[in-house]
């Protein structure tokens, strides 16, 4: 005792940690195996997650690639038919390994829409684009595909699905989105064509006075001239 109380605080410290360390050796080596090996399985984990994201992202811009290159494929052709094919299988598996929402999934349903619209297959051109329309969140590809879903009712004949995916653009852009000119002009045209001369007017004077510059607002001009 008399020993302990000639030793000053930081011995005592010192002497302290000596002792608690040496009672519980074994104790603390399991446990710097334990966290050596949390930190080796949180390495592989980043390792695997950020291939498995390149492997996605690689699988994605090559689905692009193939995308346009059967765009200037003779489509009577047995190569476009295999091309096509492998096309198709290649987006399913991208769909399947993303994640809903993911810009991979996002891309792919967009690229089987455009595929399907090419072909002239309306329904399964609208039925991806309107996925991509519900899970792109505040992607870019939601108002293409807004556009692309209206113009693929309106070929099936659908003119009020259509109508409402062009107004949705300005309804949800405004003035912000490329393709806004755009939507307000094929809204006046369905108008127009469905007899509803006063919406057709103000949407077309909407879209004039809107986008002054937009090649859009000449067309709408012109048919002012013929209905006012």
């Amino acid at each position: 005792m008399k020993k302990d109380k000639n030793l000053t605080s930081s011995e005592k410290i010192a002497a302290r940690t000596e002792s608690f360390f040496a009672k519980n050796a074994k104790l603390l080596a399991i446990i710097g195996i334990i966290v050596v090996v949390l930190c080796v399985v949180i390495a592989v984990v980043s390792v695997t997650s950020n291939s498995s994201r390149d492997k996605i992202a690689t699988a994605t811009y090559n689905l692009e690639q193939d995308y346009y290159n059967l765009l200037v494929m003779d489509e009577t052709s047995d190569e476009y038919n295999t091309a096509s094919s492998e096309f198709i299988a290649s987006a399913d598996a991208i769909i399947a390994e993303a994640k809903t929402g993911d810009y991979a999934s996002l891309k792919a349903k967009y690229l089987l829409g455009l595929y399907y619209y090419n072909t002239e297959d309306w329904t399964n051109a609208l039925s991806y684009f309107e996925q991509v329309v519900n899970e792109g969140g505040d992607t870019y590809l939601v108002s293409l595909s807004m556009m692309n879903a209206a113009a693929s009712a309106e070929n099936a004949g659908d003119t009020d699905t259509a109508l409402s995916y062009y107004n949705r653009v300005w309804d949800t852009y405004a003035a912000e989105a490329p393709e806004s000119p755009k939507a307000l002009f094929n809204s006046a045209r369905i108008y127009e064509q469905t007899g509803d001369t006063g919406l057709a007017v103000a949407t077309y004077s909407q879209l004039r006075d809107e986008f002054t510059t937009s090649e859009y607002a000449a067309l709408a001009e012109a048919r002012l001239l013929v209905l006012e």
